[in-house]
Order: structure tokens, then C-alpha cells, then sequence
């Protein structure tokens, strides 16, 4: 077992000494929470109250960038920090302030730095700045509106009955997309700037009725555009500072080039691969700053980047070896981006993830051949070297990957770090087809967020969306609708009857489908007034300049009002497994065998296993539930009904248009996938025992994966299970986590 350890999770990383100091540093910051961004967006918004909300916007957050701290951390080669210190996360109250309030000042449920898991540091001389931040905020937030706006049935459903919960969307904001970075570093932001000035001028005021919002888009995004310019100005001036104190000659020269970088770009096109990753640090902590959603992701890191270092590679201004060093730099600069969420939130969100995506590999979107570059093999370097989860490395695989390539990704997986994660272009590019992608574009996807694809500077809309509890419709539909926890009862079952008195498997299964549409409508109603909220009150300017340039600026449409080429709202579905193991063990106990009746499973569930004096006792029948064949190991009489029921929420959820509809952008409705994060252990403690023999209040099962514990047939049978799955309508991404313990791999 020491040899085990020693190669896999051991396994010494090889940096240079730049490298390995700026991890030191970085990796020694305790998470913190830095109140400087949402004192000064306060401040702005306190005495700027009269302008449009998309200006008002674009300039509180240049007032943020203009006064907030910056700092360059040592011996790095890059500049841009989101916070006062690495690894703090800034305040957003314009989203909610009432777990601020509770959490931050009055340590309801728990004080930041006091949390069981997740620990924030918040200094003391912050706090009364927090509770004037709330004060002004209370009453004018995000979240305030959503409430007054919400029917109280989406309401419950969000709050109560957690069949469905979206609190990631009142408390931040959207993030989901992947900048295009080619495009900006190729042309400059000054580009963005002469082109809005350019479109403004133009307007028809006679016969454009949407003369005034483009009016407003075009201010803001001027404003937004000269607001980074301005920004990279400042660490220009500080490292000049710096240099001019600096007694090493090497590091002063260093700090003067980087301010030399930092007064080209992201103004101009980048010149280099040095400056290309400047520009990419900057546009990326603006947005983070403006937006505080997560799944700000990077794009195809190996394709965008490879022409700059082919470029250096053939003048003799850049080796392989400063390659790595500028990525590992990179993702360490990256890495200390942080994001605090509300204790509930942090349920769903546990380990503090961002979900900034980069993405390599996968293939060309016009020859449609492999891509694997040499970039592609830096980048796994440099995440076997750092050893940081931040960005999250993705790898795109296909039929003709490279068997060198696919060794190299499987030995880095191998450290248990969890990356990089992997993806199939023979099932997501089919599923982005699905959606309307056309073919060149759905070659050419990015991983955003956990798992969901997209076409990086094309995609608006969000990816992550509502977590979809279906677990909790299941249950509700063994009760005709009423919900045993709480006893609200939003939607009885179209049938009328309840596992009781269910008189065939059908019965049972159509009452399922009848809570799950229901559910669905109400995750519809809360994605939408979230989104129409957003249009009317915090459309972000820097996101849509930056994620959708070639399409946002010349519609003059921000992302919210119709301005990306795609969009598409996602969702999270929560708890396949444990919806087909149960259908199949009351078809096969109840109906099929008639082992036991419908209303002693009922009452074995309403007494969680624990009713010793039935017969057959409670613990008898969790017995019986738990011998039934479970979804993951190659039944197909299981697996069927898994592949059902995610085909059922897939092509209702596909059936809602989100509020860009008609607008321009292709898509616009809602659509499925499988991501979980940690979200199935909260979702598991709302729901009491179900069929499968799962205890009440316990975690479900994630993703698409099996139930942990379930899958006794070996990998390959769960992986046959999964693949029976059908993907091609899991457009917003497909999630199948297989673990192995170290032993395994000797």
C-alpha cells in the first residue's frame, strides 16, 4: 500500500522556483471576505439612483475597479487580483443581504469563520462596514424583488418543499459562459470601444423602437470597456512603483515589462502569449468582479493560445519551458478568485468550487480532425504541477485521440485531484445539434460551469440553472401530491390516488410523470422571473462586450434582452438512480411479484424501515426494497426506466421558452442535464425513505451516476447502464462520476 501511495497521491510535482514560491504564497491565504467591492458599489449606487440600471451598472463597477486595492503578488509575472488578498471573496449585497446580515453579523446559523466546513475569515473592523452595506440594501435587492414577483406556488417550491431550489440565482449572478478571448485579445478592447461609439451614433431614433435600450447598452459599454482599460492602468503604475524600489535587476525587470504589458492590453491586441494571458487575466477578473456568478469559464485554452505560442516558439521569444511556467503562473493567478455563498448554499456547493472551466483537446471545428496540440500537454503539466482546483482542467476526447494523449490525461487523474474530468464529442456534439447548434460551432464547444457545453463567445442564456429535485417528485407523487414533511400539497396526482391505493404499475408510474411535469412548470416560472428580474434591473454590460462581442454590439443587446447567438437556460436533474430503482421496486414487490402490498411499502416509508410490529416489519421490507436489481448494474429493466424518466424531464423542460425567446438568438428554451455538485446530500435531507430502500433524509444519488453502494456488478456493467442513458437530450451536460481507491489502480 506505501508504493501505491507513493505513486499516485505522493508523487512530487516539478516546478521552477518562481512557481513553487508564488504557490507557496498563494496557497498560505485563509479564505477571507473583503468588503471593499460592495462598500463602494454601495456608495455608487446610494447617490446614482436616477440613472438607467444598465449605466448605473456600468459605472459602479468602474467606481469598484477605480478604488478598490490592488496588489502584485511576488515573483509572479501577472497582475490582477478580484479581492484586498488572494483567495478573499468580494461582497455582492445588490443580490441579497439577508444571509449577510444573518450570517455575518449575527453568526445565524453559524459565523463565517465558524462554519463546520467551508470557513471564511471576516475581519473584525468589517463588520460594522457589513452592517451599513445591509442597512441601505435592505428592501432594494435581488432577492427582495424576486419574493414580491414569485407566485407563492414557486415560492414554496423553492423554500418548502425543495423540489426544486435556484437560491445559487437570488443570492449572485449568472456566469455560465466563456468569454472569447480570441476575438478580444486579436482585436482590443479599444475596438469595443470605437465600435459601440460607432453603433450609437447610429441609431434610428425614427424607427427602431428599441432606439433608447441601445442607447443605454452602448453608454454602458463604453463605460465598461474604458473601465478595464483604466484598471490595467493602475497595476501599470504599481509596478513602475515597484520597480523603481526594487533592488534585484531581474525582478525589476520583470515589473517593468509587465507595466509595459499592462499599458498595451488589453487597450490593443496582444503582441505575444505573455501579454495574450494578460489580457485574459484582466477581462476574466472584471467579469468575476461585475458578476459574482460562477462557471466563468475559459474557453479552448490549447486552441486560442496556440497560434501566440507557435508564434514564440519560431521567433526565439518564448521556450517550452517559460510555456509552462506562464500557465502554471496563470492558473495560480486564476486560483486565487474566490466566491462566498450563504451556509444553505454552501450545502449544495461544498469545497468552495468556482467553476472556472478550461478546456483542451477535442478536435478542429472545420477540418473535424484531432487538436491535441502541445498546449494541450502544457496545460496537463501544469495542473500535475500546481495541484490547485482552480480552473477546473476539462479534456475533450473523440474516437481519434491520441492513445499519448489519453495516457497523459489518465496519469494526472491518477494524483486524485479530481482533474481533469473528461467528455465525449460523440455524445455532446449530437446534443448540442439537438438544441440547434450548427456544425462548426458545436465542434468547437467548451466545458462551462461543472459539465454543461457551450460555444465559448456565442453562448448567453445560463447553463446551471435550477437544481431539480426529482427524488422530492417521486415522493410526492406516493402521497397524491402532498408532501409528508411539511404537509403543503401544491399539486394533487392527476389520477387521485396514492401508493395506497394504486391499482396497477401504470397508475404509479403516469402519477410520477404527473408531479415531475408539475415541478418542471414551477422550476419554468422561477428560471424566467429570475431572468426578466435580471433584464429590468442588473443586465451586465462587461459580461456581454466580453462573452458575445460579435453579436451583443452589433444587435446593441446586452445577453439578458436576446444578445448572444445561443441561448439556452440549464438545469440540474437530481436523483435518477434513486426515481428507477424505486418505479422498478414497486412494479416488481408490489405489482409484479406481490410480495407486498402498496400500503404496507407506504406505511413502511411513513415509518422509515423503523415499525417492528407489522408484518412484514419495516426492516423486512427495506430488505425486499434493497435485494430488488438496481440501475447500474446492466438490467435493463431498470436501466429503461431511468432512461425514461430523464428522457420525460428533458422534453418538458425543452418545452418551456425562457424570456430571449424570439429575440434572435437560437435555442431559447430550457434545457436538461445531470450535473450535482453536493447538491444531492441537501436534496436528500428534505426527502423521507423511499422504494429503494433508502433511509429517510440520507443524500440521493448524484448525477446520472448509480446509487453509491448499488452498483455490485463491476464498472464496466455501471458504465453500460449509463451509456443505455439517453444523452443526446442531455444537452446541458452529462455527469457520471466513477470513483476507484488508490488499491485498485496498483
Amino acid at each position: 500500500m506505501g508504493e501505491v501511495n507513493s505513486l499516485q497521491i505522493d508523487t512530487q510535482p516539478v516546478r521552477t522556483k518562481r512557481i513553487e514560491e508564488l504557490h507557496k504564497y498563494v496557497t498560505s491565504f485563509e479564505y477571507g471576505i473583503c468588503v471593499e467591492r460592495g462598500k463602494y458599489l454601495t456608495d455608487f449606487y446610494r447617490d446614482h439612483m436616477d440613472m438607467a440600471p444598465i449605466v448605473r451598472r456600468a459605472n459602479a463597477i468602474d467606481y469598484v475597479l477605480e478604488n478598490m486595492s490592488i496588489y502584485i503578488m511576488p515573483g509572479s509575472l501577472f497582475a490582477g487580483n478580484q479581492a484586498s488578498k488572494p483567495r478573499w471573496a468580494p461582497l455582492f449585497p445588490e443580490f441579497e443581504v439577508e444571509w449577510v446580515e444573518e450570517e455575518m453579523v449575527k453568526g445565524n446559523p453559524y459565523y463565517p469563520w465558524e462554519r463546520p466546513a467551508d470557513k471564511y475569515i471576516l475581519p473584525k473592523e468589517s463588520v460594522p462596514v457589513v452592517q451599513e452595506i445591509c442597512d441601505w440594501w435592505r428592501g432594494r435587492t435581488h432577492t427582495d424583488t424576486l419574493r414580491a414577483r414569485l407566485p407563492k406556488e414557486a415560492l414554496a417550491t423553492h423554500y418548502d418543499l425543495k423540489a426544486a431550489d435556484i437560491g445559487t440565482y437570488f443570492q449572485g449572478g449568472d456566469g455560465h459562459f466563456a468569454p472569447d478571448h480570441p476575438w478580444l485579445f486579436t482585436h482590443g478592447v479599444q475596438k469595443i470601444i470605437d465600435d459601440c461609439q460607432k453603433a450609437s451614433d447610429s441609431i434610428d431614433w425614427k424607427n427602431d423602437s428599441d432606439a433608447i435600450k441601445k442607447r443605454d447598452f452602448y453608454e454602458a459599454a463604453i463605460v465598461s470597456a474604458r473601465a478595464i482599460v483604466k484598471f490595467a492602468a493602475r497595476y501599470a503604475d504599481l509596478a513602475e512603483k515597484m520597480a523603481a524600489d526594487e533592488k534585484d535587476e531581474k525582478r525589476k525587470e520583470e515589473l517593468l515589462q509587465m507595466a509595459d504589458t499592462c499599458r498595451w492590453v488589453p487597450a490593443n491586441p496582444a503582441r505575444n502569449f505573455r501579454e495574450a494571458l494578460q489580457f485574459v487575466i484582466f477581462v476574466h477578473i472584471c467579469i468575476q468582479i461585475e458578476d459574482n456568478g460562477a462557471g466563468v469559464s475559459f474557453g479552448r485554452y490549447d486552441q486560442f493560445m496556440y497560434p501566440l505560442y507557435q508564434q514564440g516558439i519560431s521567433d526565439g521569444t518564448l521556450t517550452r519551458e517559460q510555456a509552462v511556467e506562464l500557465t502554471e503562473n496563470f492558473f495560480l493567478q486564476i486560483y486565487t478568485c474566490n466566491k462566498v455563498r450563504s451556509w444553505i448554499d454552501t450545502d449544495f456547493y461544498r469545497g468552495v468550487p468556482m467553476f472556472q472551466n478550461l478546456t483542451i483537446g477535442g478536435q478542429d471545428p472545420v477540418k473535424k480532425c484531432d487538436a491535441t496540440n502541445e498546449l494541450s500537454y502544457i496545460c496537463l503539466e501544469a495542473t500535475y504541477n500546481t495541484r490547485v482546483p482552480q480552473p477546473s482542467l476539462t479534456v475533450r476526447f473523440h474516437k481519434n485521440t491520441p492513445f499519448e494523449f489519453k495516457m497523459k490525461v489518465a496519469e494526472v487523474i491518477r494524483l486524485g485531484t479530481g482533474l481533469p474530468s473528461i467528455f465525449n464529442d460523440e455524445t455532446y456534439i449530437p446534443a448540442m445539434m439537438n438544441r440547434g447548434y450548427e456544425l462548426n460551432d458545436a465542434y468547437n464547444y467548451c466545458i462551462i460551469g461543472c459539465v454543461e457545453p457551450g460555444a465559448p463567445g456565442l453562448l448567453g442564456g445560463r447553463t446551471g440553472g435550477a437544481w431539480l429535485n426529482c427524488t422530492k417528485a417521486l415522493e410526492m407523487s406516493l402521497y397524491n401530491g402532498t408532501d409528508p414533511r411539511t404537509g403543503i400539497c401544491l399539486h394533487k396526482n392527476r389520477n387521485g390516488k396514492d401508493l395506497s391505493t394504486f391499482e396497477n404499475f401504470d397508475e404509479a408510474k403516469e402519477a410520477f410523470l404527473d408531479q415531475m411535469a408539475y415541478y418542471v412548470k414551477m422550476e419554468a416560472i422561477l428560471e424566467n422571473t429570475i431572468d426578466q428580474v435580471w433584464e429590468e434591473t442588473l443586465d451586465e454590460p462587461m459580461a456581454a462586450i466580453f462573452g458575445c462581442p460579435t453579436t451583443t454590439i452589433p444587435r446593441g443587446k446586452p445577453i439578458k434582452q436576446g444578445g448572444a447567438k445561443y441561448d439556452l437556460t440549464g438545469q440540474q436533474t437530481i436523483g435518477t438512480a434513486n426515481v428507477a430503482n424505486s418505479l422498478y421496486a414497486i412494479k416488481k414487490l408490489v405489482f409484479d411479484d406481490k410480495i407486498i402490498t402498496g400500503q404496507e411499502l407506504k406505511h413502511a416509508l411513513e415509518t422509515n424501515f423503523q415499525d417492528m410490529d407489522t408484518k412484514p416489519s419495516g426492516a423486512q421490507i427495506k430488505a425486499l426494497c434493497l435485494s430488488v436489481p438496481k440501475y447500474g448494474n446492466d438490467v435493463d429493466e431498470v436501466d429503461e426506466l431511468a432512461r425514461d424518466m430523464l428522457a420525460f424531464v428533458a422534453n418538458e423542460l425543452s418545452s418551456y421558452k425562457n424570456t430571449r425567446y424570439g429575440k434572435g438568438p437560437i435555442g431559447c428554451t430550457l434545457h436538461c442535464s445531470t450535473s450535482t455538485v453536493s447538491s444531492n446530500t441537501p436534496f436528500g435531507k428534505v426527502c423521507g425513505a423511499t422504494p429503494d430502500g433508502r433511509d429517510a433524509y440520507t443524500a440521493v444519488a448524484d448525477g446520472q451516476s448509480p446509487m453509491r453502494g448499488t452498483d455490485v456488478n463491476g464498472p464496466t456493467a455501471a458504465i453500460a447502464s449509463v451509456a443505455k442513458l439517453n444523452n443526446v437530450l442531455l444537452s446541458c451536460g452529462s455527469l457520471y462520476n466513477m470513483k476507484f481507491s488508490p488499491a485498485d489502480l496498483c
